[in-house]
């Protein structure tokens, strides 16, 4: 029988610390959860795959709590990131979008720019045209502004409030 981290992504391989500290992530309380959240980012690489892992087996609310480990990583987890958002549905994209763009790596751009064309979520074309702002990337900048052109001051209006909200 599996336990409930194992079930979340965290696999018996994974180094014992990172279990621990997924384990804490997703099941302690805020203060606790926020703590584990830092710590599996001090970690770095050890971290990532398992939090990768996770961000594809758990539910929405906890998506984004591992989305702020993986951010805190750094640039260990843009290419996994980078990964998720080229095949992953929406709900699953939009923390890793986030996480990419709070780690300011360029290497997203290109990638995200591919997500802000072909997402069929609203949400998810309005946070990736944040998450493109954010990282500032002349050519990035460009296709936001062309996405505004055609899609309008409602669809600015939402990645305008994403973008300020990140």
């Amino acid at each position: 029988m599996q336990t409930t981290i194992e079930r979340r992504g965290v696999r018996e391989e994974d180094n014992a610390e990172v279990r621990e500290l997924m384990y804490a992530m997703l099941n302690g309380d805020t203060y606790t959860s926020l703590q584990a959240v830092n710590a599996l980012g001090a970690l770095g690489a050890p971290a990532v795959g398992p939090l990768v892992r996770t961000l594809l087996a758990v539910d929405n609310d906890a998506r984004w709590t591992v989305a702020m480990a993986l951010a805190r990583t750094g640039a260990e987890a843009v290419e996994p990131l980078v990964g998720v958002i080229l095949v992953a549905d929406d709900d699953i994209k939009n923390p890793a979008i986030w996480a990419l763009a709070e780690i300011g790596d360029q290497r997203a751009v290109d990638p995200l720019v591919g997500a802000l064309r072909t997402s069929r979520s609203e949400c998810c074309r309005a946070l990736t045209a944040a998450a493109l702002l954010k990282l500032g990337d002349p050519a990035g900048i460009a296709e936001v502004e062309k996405e505004f052109e055609q899609s309008g001051e409602g669809f600015r209006g939402l990645a305008m409030e994403a973008f300020e909200g990140t």
